[in-house]
């Protein structure tokens, strides 16, 4: 059962949920003490141990019930499938076995097994026959061949044959042995069933785990605008998932930066007064400050979405930066920093989209927009923010006031400017991207969920600063 729970927590990890190795130990620990017999026990004590956020929980009964159904039932429900379990023949059976008839333990598993008894050789059986290439419905047949084939069938079959004659000789009567044959049929069928059910839920875990990381990369790479609404939904854990990646990265960059690299001269120099021996290491350790972010999004309808999964990204990364400041803007500009340091991201995001005091109508202004900034948050600004600007760059043949953005570059560390329209679109008719990027130390653009990721991560990861001006 240990090996089952320590594969459950892979998959677990698979599917983004953080799981740590101590939680893991809890929870080979938990199941030791709770036992499989109740299995809403065994599911709670594994709930306790593994899930930590509130949002995990649907993955976690998703996985839980590929890997662990009712054991005890299992073996009952594939029987019943077939007939009613028939309590003369086990009786007769027992009482056999009672007065001294020697059986192999595999044959007196499937004759007496119960449901979790017989799943562990299921799965014991399956360790050998290469599910790891199981990946078609079409080769479930195989593999259950493959899973039967493990057991010794022959031994098997001499054990049935010697205890129904050990009966016969005892004076059973044809119509009670034809009886008692059926009902070893009936074991021996239902325990077929049980590998072929075992096959199917491997492909179902592994398949719907391929099928959800396929989907999740092709919603990545599609152009934001061209987004339906379930696929908004649905994008919204995609990013929530990239969110916990990108943290889980930089909390092992912090963890390797503390524990620092081996400093080799401080090493040499130390070992000196050893006879060279490096009985002490020295390392040379980096001190990284977290970066201060002010944020600019354009949220009028053009690169809504765009803006919808930056402001979400932004939201779950809040922590990774020393300080964050958000502004929405068509026209007219509104800091709604308050809003998500305070709301929970759903209702952040939509506020930001929606009720924060722009005129959402009104036609895109960036000039206005950064003038109007450059006014009233300068003193704000200092050389260790870097503002992460999200737009077109349409301005709608409006005074594009490219000497805010000028003035602004001169005072904080750096200007990032994330596009989400194509290239090719750059400077063509009321784009104003041209005047724009001289002031900017990165242009990039992010038509995808991916691309704005990679600016993303970057940001928090501090590469981006090593790209040229321009």
């Amino acid at each position: 059962m240990d090996d089952r729970i320590l594969e459950f927590i892979g998959d677990l990890r698979r599917a983004e949920v953080r799981v740590s190795p101590m939680e893991a130990i809890d929870a080979l620990q938990a199941a030791a003490e709770v036992g499989v017999a109740d299995r809403e026990t065994f599911r709670s004590a594994l709930a306790a141990t593994l899930v930590k956020e509130a949002r995990d929980l649907p993955t976690f009964d998703r996985l839980f019930d590929l890997y662990f159904l009712d054991l005890r039932a299992l073996g009952a429900e594939a029987v019943a499938s077939l007939g009613r379990e028939d309590p003369w023949a086990r009786a007769l059976l027992e009482r056999l076995l009672a007065d001294g008839l020697e059986l192999d333990p595999l044959t007196e598993l499937l004759v007496f097994g119960e449901g979790s008894s017989l799943e562990v050789a299921v799965r014991r059986g399956g360790r050998g026959a290469g599910l790891e290439r199981l990946a078609s419905f079409l080769q479930v047949g195989y593999f259950s061949r493959r899973i039967w084939e493990q057991f010794p069938w022959s031994d098997i079959e001499a054990d049935l044959a010697r205890l129904l004659e050990a009966l016969e000789a005892q004076g059973l009567e044809p119509g009670a042995l034809a009886r008692l044959r059926a009902y070893l049929e009936l074991r021996l069928e239902a325990f077929r069933r049980l590998v072929r059910q075992h096959v199917e839920r491997e492909l179902a875990r592994r398949g719907d785990r391929a099928e959800e990381r396929l989907r999740d990369e092709l919603l990545a790479e599609r152009p934001l605008f061209t987004l339906s609404a379930e696929e908004v939904a649905r994008m919204q854990a995609v990013v929530a998932r990239l969110a916990r990646r990108i943290k889980d990265a930089l909390a092992r960059r912090q963890r390797r930066e503390r524990r620092g690299r081996l400093d080799p001269k401080r090493t040499v120099r130390r070992s000196l007064q050893y006879d060279g021996v490096p009985v002490e290491l020295r390392y040379r350790r980096r001190h990284r400050e977290r970066p201060r972010l002010v944020t600019l999004c354009d949220v009028s309808d053009s690169v809504r979405n765009a803006s919808r999964f930056m402001l979400q990204l932004l939201w779950s990364l809040q922590d990774c930066f020393a300080k964050v400041r958000s502004f929405v803007f068509v026209a007219e500009i509104d800091e709604v920093t308050e809003a998500f340091r305070a709301l929970p991201v759903e209702r952040a995001i939509e506020y930001a989209l929606g009720a924060a005091r722009v005129d959402y109508g009104s036609r895109s202004d960036f000039g206005y927009a950064f003038s109007r900034f450059y006014r009233e948050q300068l003193e704000g600004l200092d050389g260790k923010t870097t503002l992460l600007i999200l737009g077109d760059a349409r301005n709608n043949y409006n005074d594009p006031q490219a000497w805010a953005l000028r003035l602004l570059r001169e005072r904080v560390k750096g200007i990032i400017w994330l596009n989400p329209e194509g290239r090719w679109g750059w400077g063509v008719g009321d784009s104003v991207l041209p005047l724009y990027a001289p002031h900017c130390d990165l242009v990039r653009e992010c038509r995808t969920l991916a691309q704005l990721a990679e600016v993303v991560d970057g940001l928090v990861q501090g590469w981006w600063r090593r790209a040229p001006r321009g």
